[in-house]
Formats: C-alpha cells, structure tokens, sequence
C-alpha cells in the first residue's frame, strides 16, 4: 500500500514531468492572471480558515484508501464520482467497497423516501449500527445531506451522503456534482464553522482542493511535532491544527 510520502513523490515527479512539457511548449510559464487568480485562491483559501473556530476539530482518514458504494444509483451518481476522482486525483482515496462500505451514497426518491431508504439499506455494506441511523436520519431540504462519524474522537471512520432526487433530476451534472463533490471533500476532512455539512455555503472546489492537500500534508508531517501522539501505517497522524494547515495553503 503507498504511504502518503510515497503519494508526495510520485505527485512531485508528476509536476517535474509536467514542467518539462511546459517548458518545451511555446508558453512555458502561467500568464500574469494565471498568477493572480492562484494567489487570490490562496487568499480565499486562507480567510475562510482564518474563520473558523480555532478550537476546530479537523479528522482525517487514518489509511489511505476508502472503500466506499452507491446505492440507489438513481441519479447516476457514479459517474459524479468518477469525476470527483479526476478532480481530486491521489487525493481521494476512493476504492469500490468489495466488503463493509466505510463510504456511503444513497439517492433515493425524496417522494418515497423512507421506503426508498429502507429498500437501499437492504444491499447496502455499511455496519447495521449505521444502517439503523441512516434510516431514521434527517435530510436536508436542499436535497443534499452529508453525515461523519469519527473513531475515538480521532479519527474519521464512517460517512454518509444521502441525495434527494427530486431537487437534482431536473438540474445538469454540475449541479449534482456540486453536491457529491462537496459531500465528499467533507468526509475527507474539509471543515465546516459549525461542524455540519451545508454545500451551499461551503468554498468553491479549487479553495477546498487547496485546504485537503495542506491538510493531508500537516497529518502526513505530524504537525511538526517531533513525536506525534499515534501515526498509522500510512503513516498519517490525526488532528491536524489549524495552524499548520493555513501555513501550508499560504506557502
């Protein structure tokens, strides 16, 4: 299994290959707005960490890959999915579950949607404990609802992204993909200033790509503490601070 720092070589020699392709194409260096617009992203990126509360518990996954499932696929969530994928390259973690599913998203009807969620929950991988939630959880009226559960007060252990067909099935895939997209960066470890999940008030997907790369890098680095409190085969530690992440986005 690759470690993160193993992650981190092989995205560096990703970049060195592709600065070599810059530099024998006829624009070998970004334009003065390219520069701009990545400085103003950074920016945005740092403020809205800035924001939130300092004392904000941040759980990241404690092994790389994350066996995840789709259930109910009735709004071709997959392929949302697999857009996420390209979107977020070696950072997403995301594997089909072949057993228990640490990753779940249902959409349903929202029309039917109990018996919907019940007759999902059937064929769903998730442990029965997470089950018995799902089916009595609250949904959000914008359709779009995100749950995270955590292993010791640690470490991220379980999510759930429940989708409501009825607000998506008249909308384009950026639509949807907006919600997935945002779901998933959330389950990963992108925080919220009330600990709850909102798509609709969170960044765009470039300032929250920003924040899980500096995230993933502080669990990686420990923090900077020279013996970190537990660090996983991975080699990941938990809890990054706010601190080092904002550090790292601004570098």
């Amino acid at each position: 299994m690759m470690t993160y720092r193993a992650l981190q070589l092989y995205a560096s020699l990703s970049v060195m290959l592709s600065l070599s392709v810059m530099l024998l194409s006829s624009r070998a260096w970004p334009t003065e707005k390219e520069v701009v617009h990545a400085q103003a992203t950074k920016d945005a990126a740092v403020n809205y960490l800035r924001s939130l509360p300092y004392d904000r518990k941040i759980y990241v996954w404690p092994i790389w890959r994350r066996p995840y499932e789709v259930v109910a696929d009735r709004l071709n969530v997959s392929s949302s999915i697999k857009r996420y994928k390209v979107l977020r390259g070696d950072l997403n973690g995301l594997f089909p579950a072949f057993a228990t599913a640490q990753i779940s998203v249902i959409a349903a009807d929202g029309a039917n949607w109990q018996k919907d969620i019940a007759s999902a929950l059937t064929s769903s991988r998730l442990l029965p404990s997470y089950k018995d939630f799902v089916a009595k959880a609250e949904v959000s009226l914008n359709g779009c609802t995100a749950y995270k559960f955590t292993s010791r007060d640690t470490w991220a252990s379980v999510g759930v992204i429940l989708v409501n067909e009825l607000n998506f099935r008249d909308k384009d895939t950026g639509a949807l993909d907006g919600c997935v997209h945002a779901a998933l960066d959330y389950l990963q470890g992108f925080p919220t200033r009330d600990g709850y999940f909102d798509y609709l008030t969170l960044p765009d997907a470039t300032i929250r790509g920003l924040v899980i790369q500096a995230t993933y890098e502080c669990a990686a680095e420990g923090d900077g503490t020279a013996e970190p409190r537990e660090r996983t085969r991975d080699g990941l530690t938990p809890l990054p601070s706010l601190d080092c992440i904002v550090a790292k986005v601004a570098e």
